[in-house]
């Protein structure tokens, strides 16, 4: 556990490899997954054999097994595109790196889903509210709380109608404390959401805790 941030509410599974992290709380890293110079909201977790690098999850975000999450660029312009020119601790031919493989940006937002053996390449955001079918590859940002499956990825449908999107990215529900979040199980226990639905949710969130 080599430089982390975490406390007694994060569990790290048997034959997990976690470096310079960093976890919100109730968080877990299932067995032999990997993660690397990452964070995790409260709540996200990353299941068995999967490898998160150099990325920053949001909250209440699920990744499942056999995941790559962020994997390292190679420039293939190069008269090689070996990781010798990447790595001055894993190979020592040169004594500096010629780039950074992580310098472009990698983030997952909050309420995600990433189906099992999914990969989201660097310079991917994912945006809130996504769910990634088992077994894509998602080379472009997808639209917040689309669904989208492939190799690469397309976006196949939303989760919701485009007005109860809209107001789920404004009330950011993930964003309250934990005692506000337990009392909105009535809302969590609907099988199906509508918009009336979601009004609902705007009303009590304001009613009780002020103006969204």
């Amino acid at each position: 556990m080599d430089g982390n941030i975490f406390d007694d509410t994060t569990k790290f599974h048997d034959g997990s490899n976690v470096i310079h992290s960093k976890f919100e709380g109730n968080n877990f890293v299932g067995r032999y997954a990997t993660v690397t110079y990452s964070e995790f909201g409260k709540y996200s977790y990353v299941s068995q054999f999967s490898v998160v690098k150099n990325t920053k999850i949001g909250r209440f975000t699920s990744i499942s097994w056999g995941c790559s999450i962020g994997p390292e660029d190679h420039d293939f312009n190069r008269l090689t595109a070996s990781s010798v020119l990447t790595s001055t601790k894993t190979f020592t031919l040169f004594d500096h790196k010629f780039y950074n493989p992580f310098n472009r940006l990698c983030s997952i937002g909050n309420d995600c889903w990433i189906g099992c053996g999914s990969t989201v390449l660097r310079g991917v955001c994912i945006p809130d509210g996504v769910v990634i079918g088992a077994n894509s590859v998602v080379t472009v940002s997808p639209p917040p709380y689309s669904i989208v499956v492939g190799s690469p990825a397309k976006v196949i449908r939303y989760r919701f109608d485009s007005e109860v999107i809209d107001m789920l990215l404004q009330l950011k529900w993930w964003n309250y404390n934990d005692e506000v979040i337990q009392q909105l199980e009535p809302f969590f226990a609907k099988e199906k959401i509508s918009l009336d639905n979601v009004k609902d949710l705007k009303k009590f969130l304001e009613n009780n805790y002020g103006k969204v």
